[in-house]
């Protein structure tokens, strides 16, 4: 059995709500968290995605101008916590994370990831090997030279489901990106889906009446590559444990651990 902390490095502040929920919400703002997930149990430390910080995003994302995306001019990103602090407070360090488990390589997924020299990180093939992407999603992916950067570290290359160890997969889950992937938990609270992909508590638990109105029982995220496929990978996630957790949800920045 496995524990699952969120921890918030930074904050996206009022983001148009419906980049997340797909046709929902146009005109309604929200706060996200950049969330990047520690996992502990049977003698392991783990952590999903890595997060962005604020400073480089300015440094490395915008590069000193407003970044424009999907026609939104983003305001600046704000810093909650810086990544090597959260770790810090628990008692460790980059060196003691034995896995990153990458779920896909959007600029706010990954800025970190370059700072783990000893860590193992495990990825999705089809997600590596779609870079560069194409300049349509040019603004969700970081510049060349970090992944130039992460390229150096020590990368497992995965096709398709993983078993990780004992109540810890991967599963298969593109459609927001090239190869995205999520990560399947068991605590002793239940099993919990962390999603692999750009999302809020409303892509997998929306309200009753957009249920009726739809006839679906997600709503896909905004931002995708492959509507339909990204669809059916939500419904996955939805189905392949007890609780969704979306990296970019509110709940995270005051959620405790799990499990």
């Amino acid at each position: 059995m496995f524990t699952i902390t969120p921890m918030v490095v930074a904050k996206g502040p009022q983001r148009e709500k419906s980049r997340f929920t797909y046709m929902h919400g146009c005109g309604e703002k929200v706060d996200i968290p950049y969330t990047t997930w520690l996992i502990q149990g049977s003698g392991l430390n783990a952590l999903v995605d890595t997060g962005c910080s604020a400073e480089d995003y300015r440094t490395h994302i915008c590069q000193g101008g407003a970044l424009m995306y999907a026609g939104e001019k983003f305001a600046d990103v704000e810093e909650i916590k810086p990544l090597a602090e959260h770790l810090k407070e628990r008692g460790l360090t980059f060196d003691d994370i034995d896995l990153v488990l990458q779920t896909h390589v959007d600029w706010d997924h990954c800025m970190n990831t370059r700072h783990f020299m000893k860590s193992k990180i495990l990825l999705q093939r089809t997600e590596w090997a779609k870079l560069p992407i194409h300049p349509l999603f040019k603004g969700t992916y970081a510049p060349g030279y970090i992944y130039e950067e992460i390229a150096k570290r020590n990368l497992q290359f995965l096709d398709g489901d993983y078993h990780v160890t004992k109540g810890l997969d991967l599963i298969y889950t593109p459609g927001h990106s090239p190869g995205g992937q999520s990560v399947v938990v068991d605590t002793k609270d239940g099993r919990y889906v962390i999603a692999g992909m750009c999302t809020i508590r409303e892509n997998f638990y929306p309200s009753e009446e957009t249920r009726r109105s739809t006839g679906l029982p997600v709503i896909p995220t905004g931002s995708h590559m492959d509507p339909i496929q990204v669809y059916d990978s939500m419904i996955r996630i939805l189905n392949a444990g007890d609780r969704v957790l979306p990296f970019h949800d509110s709940a995270n920045f005051t959620m405790g651990t799990l499990g």
